[in-house]
């Protein structure tokens, strides 16, 4: 990742998991934790082990997956996606496994940070942001988890012994919202205003995550909530909607980091170092493997929106297929694919404009709500919304969430969260298939984890 480096090995000993074989070695551990942790070059290390987790589901299981379960991806290949895609997902499945893997490497190293940082006495420390990314990085850890496998634990600690995390039980899902919420609240707190690099986390990131948690959280109350997050993000004047004419800027590498991002994924310029493979998934040139396409139901829908500007930034299709170009690093035919890697932006102020107008909406305030969907058609090139009831907005709004973040991995969490992803998706018809099972692998080690129902 641009600013985010690979740790020493020495370094990675801070972060041990339930997962890892690394935790036999406790000798080793206890050695380089005593001489880690001095300086603000540590407490720097130790963040970025836990945004190169961060970074390390992105492709498969941040946009690829949840696409394919939803409506606006299908599946072209791929033995994992094609299960995601038919809901015959196994408990052993390797990206079920890793899914769980990466993010608990992810809170573990957030862990060290939250424990070890605050005994730093480096003037050169940024205490504050450093706690507070560590904070939003375990948030956006758990939220991830959460959302895929319903239950699970909530370890707060740095890991010490393989007893310690092999005893750990599932946390019911209302509790592990109530930790994702308090860790995006401190984070909100200690966060500067603002990053000059939309990869690291800033107060906008952390209030726009606890928008999109109070909604999936779904609870009572969670509108309002939700509804100040999002103000606060729109007030905020650093952040604002990218003109239509430079739609493509917020997906092209290089023109990333644009004023439009909340917060993205970084990977390094050059693909030979660093990259994510989202251009290898979901464009059909020669020699690549081609697995993630447009869902049909959404080349319609683009085609029906006359006069999208998004469509043509969003959509295309080369040799009869059809294939997204927001990952694009080149057309199909360019057979030298470029030395560039996009960044992945997870987090957008279109998305909290939209979710902005779903709350007023939803709290009897449609007419409020109007002019925050019509922004985004209007950055479109669409006429505004002819939408003018509860019932009429509420759809328009879902319909415009589906164009404008398409294949980005929202869509999948919407359904769910509305409720309509059995109804929606033809090949769901089992609720209890909306969660992944726990992995094997973790049922093994762990005598104190449960499956989840139906696997």
């Amino acid at each position: 990742m641009k600013t985010i480096k690979r740790l020493t090995l020495a370094a990675a000993f801070l972060s041990l998991t339930a997962c890892d074989s690394m935790l036999e070695m406790s000798p080793i551990s206890q050695i380089v934790a005593q001489n880690f942790w001095q300086t603000a070059g540590d407490a720097e290390a130790g963040l970025m082990n836990m945004y190169n987790f961060l970074q390390a589901p992105v492709t498969q299981n941040v946009i690829i997956v949840p696409s394919v379960m939803g409506d606006d991806g299908r599946a072209v290949s791929g033995g994992n996606f094609t299960r995601h895609e038919a809901f015959t997902v196994q408990p052993g499945q390797g990206n079920v496994s890793d899914f769980w893997r990466d993010y608990y490497f992810a809170v573990h190293a957030a862990n060290d940070v939250l424990a070890n940082v605050p005994a730093i006495n480096d003037p050169a420390l940024a205490k504050d942001r450093v706690l507070g990314e560590a904070y939003f990085g375990r948030a956006l850890a758990f939220f991830h988890l959460t959302r895929l496998y319903g239950k699970i634990p909530l370890p707060l600690q740095p890991s010490k012994s393989s007893a310690q995390d092999f005893q750990l039980k599932r946390s019911e899902v209302a509790d592990v919202y109530r930790q994702i919420i308090a860790d995006l609240l401190e984070a909100e707190k200690l966060l500067p205003v603002q990053h000059t690099n939309r990869a690291r986390a800033a107060k906008g990131a952390a209030r726009g995550w606890l928008a999109k948690v109070y909604l999936q959280r779904g609870a009572q109350g969670d509108f309002d909530l939700a509804l100040k997050e999002c103000e606060e993000v729109m007030a905020d004047s650093q952040y604002r909607l990218v003109a239509g004419a430079s739609y493509a800027d917020l997906f092209a590498a290089g023109r990333q980091n644009t004023p439009e991002t909340l917060f993205e994924i970084s990977y390094r310029p050059s693909t030979a170092v660093e990259g994510h493979g989202l251009d290898r998934e979901t464009v059909p040139f020669s020699g690549s493997a081609y697995r993630l396409a447009p869902e049909n139901k959404l080349m319609q829908a683009f085609a029906a929106s006359t006069g999208d500007g998004r469509a043509a930034i969003s959509v295309a299709t080369f040799n009869n297929r059809n294939y997204t170009r927001k990952y694009e690093q080149g057309p199909p035919t360019t057979t030298n694919r470029g030395t560039q890697t996009s960044n992945v932006v997870l987090l957008r102020l279109a998305d909290i404009v939209l979710l902005r107008a779903e709350c007023l909406n939803e709290l009897g305030r449609t007419a409020e709500a109007i002019p925050f969907l019509n922004q985004i058609r209007t950055r479109a090139g669409l006429a505004p919304t002819t939408a003018t009831t509860q019932a009429a907005l509420r759809l328009a709004i879902e319909n415009e969430r589906y164009l404008e973040l398409c294949l980005e991995g929202h869509r999948w969490y919407d359904l769910v969260r509305w409720n309509k992803a059995v109804g929606t998706i033809p090949g769901l018809t089992n609720p209890d298939f909306i969660l992944w099972p726990v992995p094997t692998r973790e049922i093994d080690l762990n005598p104190n984890l449960d499956q989840n129902k139906g696997y």
